[in-house]
């Protein structure tokens, strides 16, 4: 009889084992755990090659759920070689007794989906060998080698390795001519390890790779029992950090500094060593391709200086992609090795490899006779692994099928069609892209969650849905395609290193805080996205997301910014700059500043008298300028071939309510008197204004119908309106989407200073409406006063007002004013314009003359 288990969990690294401790002794679940090596390890067991070791700080590679583990084990070294992680490893797993669970030398061969019974059916060596109710697979991003490309490997007669399966035995380079093919991060480590060993080495290039230093050094004793005794305090914030690390955040912008800080930056990061000169640098590097040029060239000035034969330093230096495009690497003597007179660097790339003989290696105009062969050719990453499993799901379609056309999933955990099948750390997520023990274990932690709830319900599948596979696959592949990572053809994260396999995205490169944003967000809304026993939980909301806007909501998080509610003011002000700074200038319109009152006018050669736009800005009533939204008037005025005027109205709480609303009255009104003096028609006056502005205009297209005022529409964007009463959309997007629930309550109390809300001051309050402008509302979805948008509209309708209401789908709130970081607030752009078309057409040129 076949056996019947809770869960099967296929991989022993990290995940795996961590997934069994969970769902065996925290659950309670039956579990059978298999994995193709002769111990655990996963990754680790298989990559021994020489000079193989993390990147991360020993202090942070490693579990978090166990203090008395974590108080356990002392780290011997600042980043820890692969035997020291393999023995943790096995530590871990003789400490929790979790080797009894895996049967070790044992390959699956196939996953199928038995929908009648609601279990999967494991075989193994081709036979079956059990079924579960629940499938982990944490076979790991890179356990599955790229395939050597070379003709005549089996005709070698020498020593052959391959970094991915190298011998659990030593090997001896003593004398030896070795060569080495591949200068990606494990062939950099494996040159830079057997250097002062071999008799000879020649290394054979076809891709430059930059490596910064990484400053490993032992760990003294004292230090070690402190790290082990203080790990929370050592690790604290980690999750809360783009990489599970607590580095030092960098600045915002590598281009918003002067040279002279900009170098100081790059040179104390570069000393210190390992992730920082990535990360604690400029934020901007890996999302700015001048930005990056930066960090490129100083990484270049560096491998000059190391390298002393100015031919073999070219040869060493990438100039086809920016720093960080590919996977960093790090070196300790990679680019000294160069210098020994026994070393040898071969460019493939002009003179390609033709083929392996039996005594060497034959390129296009050489051949070298050599005693090993190392290939350091990488992986076949993230689905490679999961692919070499043949699993069938439901309806009888193959993972291979599914997946024909690149991976799809949701959240990097579920699979359409292949119900109860979990993978952990892999495709699709921001595993790769972070301190994977951290990532892995939220993985299991959020799978182990989901199972309880399923039994407490008595529930026996989940799955989810094609188009929630294809929600998170639009969201990475658009953040993907906003990275410099989608440059480079030929790496791994987007499949270029294999041919045949689909150029896509493979990552999710939106930071890890972010990303258990999204998780949390799923848990919170009864695992949103999912059908648990064919009941569908809709999408949560940050999953539909626009992926610009998706990367602002990251970036607030990677930086640390606290929410609006709260900042005090001048916070909130220097947040309001500084996005306004990041924003492309905009074209070039000639501009005239008027004291009394406080506008800026933007006038460029029109036909005719010119439309007017009279714009005020957002910023709760308490931030903005005309300085924050200049570009935005700049494209305005173009796009619309219109006279701007924004208006600088007062600010509370230096000016409570109703200084803005009478500053933005009086600009009106000086508009309608003086704006022919410019250019500009007053029969064509249209007000317009986002979030705090868009209530202002609003109140003062009332005030121009009470006054006699023409006006020729009203635009609102995102307009705070101040409904009687909470509306849905405070509700469903209280909090997470830039602006929460919390801040638009404390906008409005110190606007208010005490006074209540009243048709003076919330455009929802007013009764009559009958009369007022044309409108046209826009709102974005992912924003807590959306509805006071839809609500205005439908009453500007019932009062015989023409109106037009549309909802932008996926953006937050103030997403118009930073289209820069939000490309596709061009929408909204193009609807303003489409709107206005009939108003803004215009007859003969006028050319007008502002004095300065």
């Amino acid at each position: 009889m076949t056996a019947h288990h809770d869960v099967v969990v296929i991989g022993s690294g990290f995940s795996g084992l961590y997934a069994v401790h969970e769902f065996r002794d925290q659950l309670g679940l039956s579990v059978q755990g298999f994995d193709m090596a002769a111990g655990v390890g996963g990754t680790w067991w298989w990559n021994q090659y020489p000079g193989a070791r993390c990147d991360i700080e020993s202090v942070h590679y490693s579990y978090s759920f166990s203090d008395e583990i974590q108080r356990e084990w002392l780290w011997s070294e600042k980043y820890p070689a692969q035997p020291e992680i393999l023995a943790y490893l096995q530590f871990v797993a003789a400490k929790l007794d979790l080797e009894r669970t895996f049967e070790f030398g044992t390959r699956v061969t196939s996953l199928s989906w038995d929908e009648s019974s609601t279990r999967w059916t494991v075989a193994v060596g081709g036979e079956v060998r059990c079924t579960a109710d629940f499938v982990i697979s944490a076979v790991g991003v890179l356990s599955k080698a790229k395939q050597p490309e070379f003709p005549g490997l089996d005709t070698f007669g020498g020593e052959l390795y391959s970094t991915s399966s190298w011998p659990h035995h030593p090997v001896d380079f003593t004398d030896k001519r070795v060569a080495v093919i591949g200068t990606g991060s494990t062939g950099i480590q494996v040159i830079q390890e057997i250097a002062d060993k071999v008799g000879h080495l020649t290394v054979f290039q076809r891709t430059p790779n930059y490596a910064v230093p990484l400053r490993n050094e032992p760990v003294p004793v004292e230090r070690q029992r402190w790290n082990a005794d203080n790990w929370r305090d050592v690790r604290a914030d980690s999750r809360d950090r783009v990489g599970d690390m607590p580095l030092e955040r960098g600045l915002p912008s590598a281009l918003a500094v002067d040279p002279e800080q900009r170098r100081e930056v790059y040179e104390r990061q570069w000393n210190k060593g390992g992730f920082s000169f990535l990360i604690s640098t400029f934020g901007d590097l890996m999302w700015n391709r001048a930005a990056n040029d930066t960090a490129a060239d100083f990484v270049r000035e560096k491998i000059a200086q190391r390298v002393e034969d100015p031919a073999v330093a070219a040869l060493l230096t990438p100039h086809d992609h920016g720093y960080g495009v590919k996977r960093p690497a790090f070196e300790t003597s990679y680019y000294d090795s160069f210098n020994l007179d026994h070393v040898e660097l071969v460019d493939v790339r002009s003179t390609p490899i033709e083929a392996i003989t039996p005594t060497g290696i034959r390129t296009s105009n050489s051949s070298w006779d050599v005693d090993i062969i190392i290939l350091a050719t990488g992986f076949d990453a993230f689905t490679g692994p999961v692919l070499a499993i043949p699993t069938t799901g439901r309806d009888g379609v193959s993972l291979q099928e599914h997946w024909a056309d690149g991976p799809r999933n949701y959240l990097g955990l579920h699979i359409a069609g292949f119900p109860n099948l979990f993978s952990v750390g892999n495709v699709l997520s921001v595993a790769s892209q972070t301190n994977t023990p951290l990532i892995l274990e939220d993985h299991v932690d959020y799978i182990a969650g989901l199972v309880a709830t399923l039994r407490q319900r008595g529930a026996s599948t989940v799955d989810t849905t094609l188009a929630a596979e294809e929600a998170w696959t639009t969201l990475v592949n658009g953040v993907y395609a906003r990275n410099l990572m989608s440059e480079s053809k030929t790496s791994w994260y987007s499949g270029g290193n294999v041919e045949g396999k689909p150029n896509t995205a493979y990552v999710l490169v939106v930071g890890s805080p972010f990303y258990r944003k999204v998780l949390n967000e799923v848990v919170d809304r009864d695992f949103a996205g999912l059908s648990v026993d064919e009941k569908l939980s809709p999408l949560p909301p940050l999953v539909t997301a626009d992926a610009g806007a998706a990367l602002v909501l990251a970036g607030l998080l990677a930086f640390g910014s606290p929410k609006m509610e709260d900042m005090t003011v001048a916070q909130i002000r220097e947040m309001s700059h500084g996005a306004a700074a990041a924003e492309d200038p905009g074209p070039d319109v000639p501009t005239h500043d008027v004291d009394d009152p406080r506008v800026r006018v933007y006038v460029s050669k029109v036909d005719g008298p010119a439309p007017v736009i009279l714009f005020c800005h957002g910023g709760g009533f308490v931030s903005g300028s005309i300085a924050t939204v200049d570009p935005t008037c700049r494209r305005l005025a173009v796009e619309n071939n219109a006279i701007v005027v924004s208006v600088e109205y007062r600010l509370a709480p230096e000016h409570p309510f109703p200084a803005a609303k009478d500053d933005t009255i009086a600009a009106l009104r000086w508009t309608y008197d003086t704006i022919a003096d410019f250019g500009g028609d007053p029969t064509r006056i249209v007000v317009m204004g986002e979030s705090a502005g868009g209530n202002l205009v609003a109140l003062a297209a009332v005030y121009a119908r009470d006054a006699g005022i023409p006006l020729a529409a009203q635009v609102l964007l995102c307009p705070a309106l101040g409904p009687a009463a909470p509306v849905p959309s405070h509700i469903e997007y209280a909090d997470g989407f830039f602006l929460t629930t919390a801040a638009t309550k404390k906008f409005w109390q110190i606007y208010l200073a005490g006074a209540e809300l009243s048709e003076a001051s919330a455009p929802l309050r007013i009764e009559d409406l009958t009369g007022v402008a044309p409108a046209l509302l826009i709102t974005s979805e992912l924003d807590p006063i959306r509805d006071e948008g839809e609500l205005y509209a439908e009453a500007l309708a019932s009062a015989g007002v023409p109106v037009e209401y549309r909802c932008m789908d996926g953006l937050i709130h103030a997403s118009f004013t930073v289209a820069t970081a939000i490309p596709a607030a061009v929408a909204i752009y193009d609807a303003i314009s489409t709107y206005l078309a009939p108003i803004t057409q215009s007859a003969d040129r006028v050319d007008v003359t502002i004095d300065a």
